[in-house]
């Protein structure tokens, strides 16, 4: 793959194919029965979702909006690599100590699916008032990650089902996602 195909593949995937799946974060789960076509992902989708990327760069942040929360989520692309962060903003005196165990569930299931999970305490980049504790995420993705649609396809869905875990976590342990004004 050329340096140039690397980074349309990154644009591609960044700009494309992740709002588009992030949509599914949350969707109406028809009740079990025996239809003949049960109802496609589209007309079922409830997440709504808003991008801010900047053409030529390795990430993207996104606003998602889903089980009455909005989430705030960068995700960059480094050709191997995945950082996911989820914002969460807090007021004094919470913080990453006591932010973290409420997702304790979640963390575990995101290990055993080969992320490295970590918090971290934050400000917003020129409103030292916004305060937050940022969850990061880190993988190691496949040598031709950029060019195996089913490598693509498997951490698509992997990111849409950390993330819909993450929200669920926050509503259960009453935690709003919501950073101030947004």
């Amino acid at each position: 793959m050329t340096l140039d195909e690397a980074r349309r593949e990154t644009e591609n995937f960044l700009t494309r194919q992740m709002p588009e799946a992030l949509r599914a974060v949350e969707y109406d789960m028809p009740e079990p029965s025996n239809p003949a076509y049960p109802p496609d992902l589209a007309d079922v989708v409830r997440a709504g979702i808003e991008i801010a990327h900047v053409d030529g760069t390795s990430d993207a942040v996104y606003r998602i909006r889903a089980f009455g929360d909005a989430l705030t989520m960068r995700l960059q692309l480094n050709v191997r690599r995945f950082v996911v962060v989820y914002t969460v903003p807090v007021e004094e005196p919470v913080d990453a100590r006591t932010v973290a165990p409420h997702f304790e569930r979640w963390q575990i299931g995101a290990t055993h699916a080969g992320w490295l999970i970590g918090w971290r305490d934050a400000v917003e980049p020129g409103r030292r008032d916004l305060r937050s504790v940022e969850c990061y995420a880190y993988a190691s993705l496949e040598p031709d990650f950029l060019s195996n649609p089913l490598h693509q396809l498997y951490w698509r869905t992997d990111l849409v089902q950390m993330t819909r875990a993450f929200m669920l976590e926050a509503h259960r342990a009453k935690v709003s996602l919501t950073l101030p004004g947004r």
